[in-house]
């Protein structure tokens, strides 16, 4: 099992470590034993309810706590509450405010203008329907003018990113942050998705989706304006790799 820590809980783990070796051994030691068995073990884990619902927490001492959750591959650590030196928890990060030259900060603000109204530019990137309200979700999406032909492989320019990978991420923060209400429930292959691709060769753009855009017309339309797509340079092309149900197994 992966081990992942929020940036505030990581933060905390640090400071931890760094005021107090034995408590942080101690965090280690629950972890651990989280790792191999997330439900039961070390530190009397239980499920929250309410406001934390969906959360696990293991006890560190009478009143510090571990706050986790996990799936069948990955174990986040959400939160640490532990109790800090009071001068730890004064401390601010310290820092020197420096100011931009003349000529710098002309150069930043050319580079921030030579950026504005590119918005509208087309893009490649990644997406899912929703089809209970008519709308697109988890939108991974970058400027085709951000490529070069370098990046193109097998003639075609998309984005990076992966279904698979995003509906993960996005997955861990709907469970921690909005008790698992949301759009990111079950696994990303059992909703409608697609990719846009750019051809090279046809300079066109190619909308990569299932047999279920012929179910609902109306998201191709979505598609379109989330983009910036020309009408006259798309074209809608089916695959069976993102036919509902399907992944790459």
């Amino acid at each position: 099992m992966k081990l992942e820590f929020t940036p505030n809980a990581y933060k905390t783990f640090q400071t931890v470590k760094s005021t107090d070796p034995e408590k942080a051994e101690r965090i280690k030691v629950i972890i651990k034993d989280a790792m191999l068995h997330p439900d039961s073990g070390v530190g009397e884990p239980i499920l929250l309810d309410g406001k934390l619902k969906g959360i696990w927490q293991r006890k560190i001492s009478f009143n510090e706590f571990i706050y986790y959750i996990f799936d069948e591959q990955t174990l986040t650590i959400a939160a640490i509450k532990a109790d800090l030196p009071d001068k730890v928890k004064e401390t601010a990060p310290e820092f020197k405010l420096g100011e931009f030259s003349k000529e710098d900060y002309d150069s930043v603000m050319s580079l921030m203008a030579s950026n504005r109204g590119k918005d509208s530019e087309p893009k490649v990137g990644i997406f899912w329907y929703n089809r209970a309200n008519n709308s697109l979700f988890g939108v991974v999406s970058h400027r085709l003018s951000d490529y070069t032909k370098a990046n193109a492989s097998e003639g075609r320019i998309t984005c990076s990113e992966m279904h698979e990978d995003v509906w993960k991420k996005e997955f861990r923060k709907q469970k921690y942050h909005n008790n698992g209400q949301g759009p990111y429930i079950g696994a990303y292959q059992d909703k409608p998705r697609g990719r846009v691709f750019y051809n090279i060769n046809t300079d066109t753009f190619e909308v990569a989706v299932g047999k279920w855009l012929e179910e609902y017309p109306h998201a191709y339309q979505l598609i379109l304006e989330e983009f910036n797509l020309p009408e006259d340079k798309t074209k809608p092309m089916y695959a069976i790799h993102w036919d509902i149900g399907m992944s790459w197994r």
